[in-house]
């Protein structure tokens, strides 16, 4: 299987670049995945309340991938639970 950066395909890999590296769009991610640590949304609702609040593409274009975002909320959800 072929991959980009490690991601599953370009548009997996951007969705993760910009969420991670856009302070706007990480502190979306952040706040989401507070809600679900305090169980005020499932992390499926987190990830639709995302793709609705983002821009319809990445600024390169790409597509958002819901479960690359959901792999981003999983792996912040872990480092929450770490230090709570």
């Amino acid at each position: 299987m072929t991959t980009y950066n490690g991601y599953e395909s370009y548009d997996h890999w951007n969705t993760a670049l910009w969420i991670n590296n856009d302070k706007n769009m990480y502190n979306m991610l952040l706040n989401k995945t507070e809600l679900v640590a305090y169980m005020r949304i499932t992390k499926t609702q987190a990830v639709y309340e995302m793709l609705r609040d983002l821009p319809n593409k990445t600024p390169d274009g790409a597509t958002w991938q819901a479960d690359t975002i959901l792999d981003l909320i999983d792996e912040q959800y872990k480092e929450q639970l770490k230090y709570s």
